[in-house]
């Protein structure tokens, strides 16, 4: 064997340096999928099956392009009805509890969709995500009382989770690391156009037709998805013909029953279910224990979060001991690069999610804008989340790296937030400076981009599903607990602060009106009014706090993306195996420096 065939045929070493072990691509491994199976089918039957597999490639993209659309719509749109949802049953004040339970229940999904994907298929978890979606928006939109509006949002909160976790993966399973930035930035892409025309869709909708708004959803996401999953299981069946076997092939030959069991052990329901309610019990009370009789001297309260943390502390006894499967696997929890990626993610999501949580009302309250110009700028910020991203998937396509790129995300983050300070540790009300702040802020796509790239990279490629649902697990873990503490805040400052600012005599029943519905407080105080103008600087006061808590955890984003190593991203599938798409082996050697060869790394990217 030739040198040049040696390092072919062997591991890089930027795939030894993870802490995690580099497989063959042609050994399975007990309990994983067939390694020569998704990505090499996909290759075969899309790329290399003539006229057929050209259409069915093409149905996938047109139907996946409009679902994201869509999705894109979904998430620029809802947002906005969530809160005028729970102004109308007079609790808007709890709307970081909607967001809180949410991103719990995205978060602890993830691992249940993804070891969904590989134990039966795409395209089925395709259809059980779409099922959650529009049974959640029905309940939500038909619901009469607050709790079956979150009972609503929660189920469709699995759906969404599930079509994001699907889209990802599916981008990994059909792109080479030098271009799968740019293709996971593309998949955002739709926010280029849905920015700009939501706020026409909201304004038929806002205040008084919310439900309407739920429904069409409902409606659209169905006959939009229905056509790429039909061509998945095209793909699926031509595969099954070429002797391709996709999907998880559990233990034992024991029938139906067998199967069912080995799927509930792969997909560790238990630990879900621990972990779940772990989180739910310790962050919940933070948003609802100022509504508590007694606030945090209630019972109920304290109750909640022992029990809470000692579910916690079962669920990790569980998962080190006795999970046949645990949600993390032993080389994923060893995998260095992984962990400073998910660090760096998490405290970049955390704050976004502290910052966001009132964001869209601040903006309602503070300015009389017309339902357009309110919605078109809460969406600056994911407009912009949007262009870096695929600026960022460019320059790594160009120059084969990320690193650099995270800590200027990072960076450019904490300047976003510290200018929008104002006197006083108030935020600022002037409508330029949150304009910039909120395009700072999107520049932390090079950050959220670059870690789950590298984090991508650091796996073979039969661990990949598994590592993107951990990690979006604990991102999402996070973001609650950002959605939790900026609650938190609010409920115990907003209602003081409003006795503080607004006019000495100001009854406590007109108080409790307008911190419970910025629907009230808008309409029925004109700008101007005491009450309003009071209410407003109640407003800049909480939100300063809410401020300073963002900036000061953004910080440690930073600190995570300056331990990230820097791969080069070439043709290989991952840094680990250095295999193609198709799995053979990829010569990563022509493709870097001398110096690079000899372990020092010269490109800033």
């Amino acid at each position: 064997m030739t040198n040049n065939e040696q390092e072919i045929s062997q591991p890089s070493k930027e795939g030894k340096d993870v802490g995690v072990r580099a497989v063959n691509p042609s050994t399975p491994q007990p309990g994983d999928p067939d390694l020569d199976t998704t990505v090499e089918a996909l290759n075969k039957v899309l790329y290399h099956s003539g006229h057929a597999g050209i259409l069915l490639l093409t149905i996938i993209v047109i139907s996946l392009g409009l679902t994201l659309f869509a999705y894109a719509l979904d998430g620029g749109i809802t947002p906005q009805f969530d809160i005028i949802a729970a102004s109308s049953f007079n609790m808007h004040a709890q709307i970081g509890a909607i967001n809180t339970a949410t991103s719990i229940i995205s978060g602890v999904s993830k691992p249940v969709i993804g070891k969904l994907a590989d134990l039966t298929s795409r395209p089925t978890t395709y259809v059980i995500a779409l099922l959650f979606y529009v049974v959640g928006y029905v309940v939500a939109a038909s619901g009469t009382h607050f709790t079956a509006y979150i009972v609503g949002v929660a189920l469709t909160a699995v759906g969404k989770a599930g079509i994001n976790l699907l889209c990802q993966i599916v981008v990994g399973d059909l792109t080479t690391l030098q271009w799968r930035g740019f293709w996971t930035g593309m998949t955002i892409a739709p926010y280029l156009v849905t920015t700009f025309i939501t706020g026409f869709i909201s304004d038929g909708f806002v205040p008084d037709k919310w439900r309407w708004g739920l429904g069409m959803f409902a409606i659209m996401m169905p006959v939009l998805l229905i056509p790429a999953i039909w061509a998945l299981y095209g793909v699926q069946y031509r595969a099954s013909r070429l002797e391709f076997n996709i999907g998880y092939d559990p233990k034992g030959k024991g029938g139906m029953g067998n199967t069912l069991w080995q799927g509930l052990i792969a997909v560790d329901i238990p630990g879900v279910i621990l972990l779940g309610f772990a989180f739910a019990l310790i962050l919940l009370p933070l948003s609802l224990a100022q509504s508590a009789g007694g606030g945090w001297m209630n019972a109920s309260m304290i109750a909640m979060e022992v029990t809470g943390f000692v579910v916690l502390a079962l669920f990790i006894g569980y998962e080190l001991c006795f999970a046949p499967k645990p949600i993390m696997a032993r080389n994923i929890i060893q995998n260095k690069v992984f962990l400073a990626a998910l660090g760096a993610n998490l405290f970049d999501q955390m704050t976004t999610a502290v910052w966001n949580n009132y964001f869209s009302s601040y903006i309602y309250v503070i300015k009389d804008w017309p339902n357009y110009t309110w919605t078109v700028f809460t969406g600056v910020q994911d407009l912009s989340l949007t262009v870096f991203s695929i600026i960022n998937g460019l320059m790594m396509a160009k120059f084969h790296r990320y690193k650099t790129m995270m800590i200027v995300g990072a960076v450019l983050k904490i300047v976003g937030y510290a200018i929008c300070f104002d006197s006083h540790t108030r935020s600022t009300q002037n409508t330029a400076t949150l304009a910039i702040s909120q395009i700072l802020l999107g520049v932390s796509a090079f950050t959220a981009l670059g870690s789950r790239v590298g984090a991508m990279a650091s796996v073979p490629h039969q661990d990949m599903a598994s590592i993107l649902a951990a990690y979006f697990l604990w991102t999402y873990l996070g973001t609650s607990a950002g959605y939790s503490v900026a609650s938190a805040i609010w409920t115990d400052k907003m209602l003081n602060f409003m006795r503080d600012e607004t006019p000495p005599g100001t009854s406590e029943s007109t108080l409790r009106s307008i911190y419970g519905s910025i629907k009230t407080l808008r309409t029925e105080y004109a700008p101007g009014d005491p009450i309003r103008d009071g209410a407003i600087r109640a407003y800049t006061r909480t939100n300063g706090i809410i401020l300073l808590v963002a900036l000061t955890v953004t910080s440690l984003s930073l600190v995570c993306s300056l331990l990230m190593p820097n791969y080069y991203l070439g043709r290989q599938q991952n840094a680990v195996t250095n295999t193609g798409l198709d799995g053979s082996p990829v010569d990563i050697s022509s493709q870097r420096s001398k110096k690079e060869k000899a372990g020092q790394e010269v490109r800033p990217y």
